[in-house]
């Protein structure tokens, strides 16, 4: 696909968006030709958001230097970046959501990024900090829409895992007349849990005019190697997520495949607008491709579900019957402990 210019007035992003925290290592070694390859397979393919944070490792200079090398063939305008604030480690003190260090953050992802500008900016895992730490005078969200008022970034959001969390502050905006433009939830349309359909209209009429769904495999909890082991998951629910695979494979299909099915497939009836997920490699990407065109084909009636696979789905809802729409703590024990 040649390169286009992405709307510049409003916000477009296509229906897969890159989840670059894949190129960190965090989950996988990567391999050095990987992140041009991914992203020129994304591009081509018709992806043209691509989301970022300095707290997924290396990922944000790993990203950077791959769009850079790609910029003869598609130039900064020809797609987006969002990237993050406020989380620079694991642990809860390793959050800054000082209004200052949310504009340094700023200026260090553009370097990163080879970018004089970014067009989202979101203040990450906002669970993680207290409540005036994101709305509060002189904070992170102040701070982000000073920036956009400058025209340095252009949208600004938060990300973070519980629903209410991020309810909480888009209604607090809204009633402030500063509105969330972005809203970013994860692991909250997958196959084990879907609370974010219900949540959906509650951020609309907060005001909040993109809203976005990650890590459709929950956070590579479905997938056939199973989760890392940081993964937050207990260890009922990831052994479900193990026999969810095993299920999948002892009848030819692949349990990654099927997750990414069901998270794409919800994108218009819960009205999301962008559904980000992890690509290590081109491989990935086409992978995500391919998956999304037979949603498409699915909606259009020139494809149908296989007798088997809507056989391997009934055994997978049985497995993750005790745990449907379970959403774990975040931060986790762990987290506040270290």
């Amino acid at each position: 696909m040649s390169p286009q210019t992405v709307c510049q007035t409003d916000f477009k992003p296509s229906e897969l968006g890159f989840g670059a925290g894949a190129l960190s290592g965090n989950y996988d070694k990567i391999e050095s030709h990987w992140p041009v390859e991914a992203c020129r397979a994304a591009l081509r393919g018709g992806i043209n958001v691509f989301d970022t944070s300095p707290y997924y490792g290396d990922s944000e200079i790993i990203l950077g230097d791959a769009l850079e090398a790609l910029k003869s063939e598609y130039p900064r305008e020809s797609y987006y970046i969002q990237t993050k604030v406020g989380r620079y480690g694991y642990r809860p003190r390793d959050f800054d959501y000082s209004g200052k260090r949310v504009r340094e953050s700023v200026m260090e992802s553009m370097r990163r990024l080879h970018t004089d500008y970014i067009d989202v900016v979101l203040c990450h895992d906002v669970e993680f900090v207290d409540f005036n730490d994101v709305v509060g005078s002189g904070n992170a969200l102040e701070s982000l829409f000073q920036l956009k008022d400058e025209g340095v970034i252009k949208y600004v959001g938060c990300s973070g895992y519980p629903l209410p969390v991020l309810l909480k502050i888009a209604e607090h905006q809204h009633s402030k007349g500063k509105p969330l433009d972005v809203i970013l939830s994860y692991c909250h349309y997958t196959l084990q849990n879907s609370k974010l359909a219900e949540y959906v209209p509650k951020f609309r009429a907060a005001g909040v005019r993109y809203i976005a769904n990650a890590s459709p495999l929950g956070m590579a909890l479905f997938r056939d190697a199973g989760p890392p082991d940081w993964h937050p998951a207990h260890a009922d629910l990831r052994e479900a997520a193990k026999a969810c695979a095993q299920a999948a494979k002892e009848n030819g299909l692949n349990i990654a495949e099927l997750a990414s099915i069901y998270s794409f497939s919800g994108r218009e009836p819960s009205n999301l607008d962008c559904t980000y997920i992890g690509c290590e490699n081109a491989d990935d990407v086409k992978r995500a491709l391919d998956t999304l065109e037979r949603v498409k084909a699915r909606k259009q009636g020139t494809e149908t579900p296989s007798e088997q696979e809507v056989q391997v789905l009934e055994k997978i809802r049985s497995l993750l019957a005790p745990y449907q729409n379970y959403s774990w703590q975040s931060p986790t024990p762990k987290e506040l402990a270290a």
